[in-house]
């Protein structure tokens, strides 16, 4: 059997994101989208998807980069917020994090999650794929066991590690559908070279508004992931190759 989530990453970043995240959801395949918990629009987003998309899947992308302030006291955090912010991107994290902030912060984070939602995170996933990094994924992993959370492996290594240390994760991870792989041809090719068992597709759409053009250089083509995941042959595609659409509840 195939089965695929079509997880939206970066939902509550903007007002604009949001809205094409659901969108996306009730017009399109998106199943389940990941809350960076932390920006400004998170809370509104999280609160109609609540009221207007309950069968949506909400988890945590959980924020170590991109520049902002974390979750935690930033004195509690000093290495992973130098000076009260995160660093820009993955690449320039330290090589060591210590294991007692990388778990503050995540508890952190996942607090502020269920204080808004007023339940769990449906799974856990990172933004810039910070959970690779060597320090943060035994913390990650070990957390979302504790909790009993689905997670998401990013490549075969961190799938292995994963379910060696007994945490849900889909078999496969597709990230290709972003840039100049977010086109319909793309889409249609990877649904049509599905594996059996569960498929984890990454996407990033989103309707492009002023707060996004200034904080991202991912925006315009946000709009026509939308557009592409709302084409209303996937359905077609997904019945004739015997896909079922499911949430990270399902795995």
């Amino acid at each position: 059997m195939k089965r695929l989530i079509v997880n939206a990453d970066d939902f509550g970043r903007t007002q604009g994101v949001n809205a094409g995240v659901l969108d996306a959801h009730l017009y399109g395949i998106v199943t389940s989208a990941t809350v960076m918990i932390l920006e400004r629009s998170a809370a509104e987003g999280v609160r109609r998807i609540l009221d207007m998309a309950p069968r949506l899947s909400l988890g945590l992308h959980f924020v170590m980069t991109g520049g902002g302030a974390p979750a935690s006291a930033p004195s509690s955090v000093p290495t992973l917020a130098p000076g009260g912010r995160f660093p820009a991107g993955a690449d320039q994290l330290p090589a060591e994090l210590p294991a007692d902030e990388i778990r503050r912060e995540l508890s952190a984070q996942i607090a502020v999650f269920e204080a808004i939602a007023r339940r769990p995170p449906s799974h856990l996933d990172s933004h810039h794929h910070a959970a690779l990094h060597a320090s943060v994924l035994p913390v990650f992993g070990t957390v979302a066991r504790e909790r009993g959370l689905p997670i998401r492996a990013a490549n075969e290594t961190s799938r292995e590690w994963l379910r060696h240390a007994g945490l849900r994760v889909p078999d496969e991870f597709l990230d290709s559908f972003y840039a100049a792989g977010a086109t319909r041809d793309n889409l249609r090719g990877l649904i049509e070279n599905l594996r059996d068992g569960v498929t984890e597709l990454m996407c990033h759409p989103g309707h492009p508004d002023e707060e996004l053009r200034r904080v991202s250089d991912y925006s315009e083509e946000r709009e026509r992931e939308v557009q592409i995941l709302c084409d209303p042959e996937i359905p077609n595609w997904l019945d004739r190759h015997g896909v079922e659409l499911i949430g990270f509840d399902r795995i």
